[in-house]
């Protein structure tokens, strides 16, 4: 597939002109290495309804259904939307979609239909590069650890569950292993993980602050996609972590998201 990279390591918009619902399988094995290389993938203008999008859905692989139906909407879709009465919004902080799944999700795939006249990016971070920044000391270190993620609020509300202590917390590695590139990847996010197993609370705390900080404030790992009527982006959940901007008050802005499902997390020795 022909793209253009939006930073030079991480994230890629595919060539104008490319519609999703007409490229071939073939295409789609080579849209989902993309994102695994790349971490996003962009595509602009596309011809697309929430029909055609959940369609779309099932040719990259299974997808999580929500027991939260939406009137009009088929199965498989996550209303994201926020307007004048929102006071936030989900996903205003860095995190990988809800990674206290057993079997988390691999892909993500987002279509915004309204947005605002400005703002409402979403930045997204590569936990390829958030992990190889790290000593090797420290990466020795963290690849040993494992984390505890528990679902949080918004989650509640898709899961259709009435508490969130009905919901289960779920342990995985800090660090995985892409299964389609090889490549380990950090894996702990401020949105779902409660503390690292093997160590002190305390210690938990101060280490997950750390790697948060740098996510946070290494720019260099992270690249924005400003949204336009129409615009897809694709993410890879197990190597990127994002961070919606809620910038553009009283606007609205409108999309809907699938979430393929992929495996459970893993670290190859």
């Amino acid at each position: 597939m022909k793209y253009a990279d939006i930073t030079p390591t991480f994230g890629a918009e595919l060539e104008q002109g490319t519609q999703l619902a007409e490229i071939s399988d073939d295409e789609v094995i080579a849209l989902k290495q993309l994102a695994a290389e790349r971490g996003v993938v962009v595509a602009r203008n596309q011809i697309m309804d929430v029909h055609a999008q959940v369609r779309f859905g099932r040719r990259l692989g299974p997808i999580m259904d929500s027991p939260k139906k939406i009137p009009d909407v088929p199965e498989g879709l996550i209303l994201i939307q926020a307007g004048p009465k929102s006071k936030t919004v989900a996903g205003q902080k860095w995190h990988s979609d809800v990674s206290s799944e057993a079997i988390p999700p691999g892909l993500s795939m987002l279509r915004m239909e309204v947005v605002p006249t400005s703002g409402g990016d979403t930045l997204f971070a590569d936990m390829y590069r958030a992990f190889e920044l790290l000593s090797p000391a420290m990466q020795n270190f963290l690849k040993q650890l494992t984390a505890r993620h528990d679902p949080k609020g918004h989650y509640l509300y898709l899961s259709g569950a009435k508490k969130l202590d009905e919901l289960p917390s779920t342990n995985h590695p800090v660090v995985r292993t892409h299964p389609l590139t090889g490549r380990d990847a950090l894996y702990v996010n401020s949105g779902f993980v409660g503390r690292i197993n093997e160590l002190s609370s305390l210690e938990s705390k101060r280490l997950l602050e750390m790697l948060y900080d740098h996510i946070a404030y290494s720019v260099d790992i992270q690249c924005r996609v400003n949204w336009q009527p129409n615009t897809v982006v694709f993410w890879d959940n197990r190597v990127v972590q994002h961070h919606a901007a809620f910038d553009y008050y009283p606007e609205v802005r409108k999309g809907y998201r699938v979430t393929v499902v992929g495996e459970a997390p893993f670290l190859t020795a």
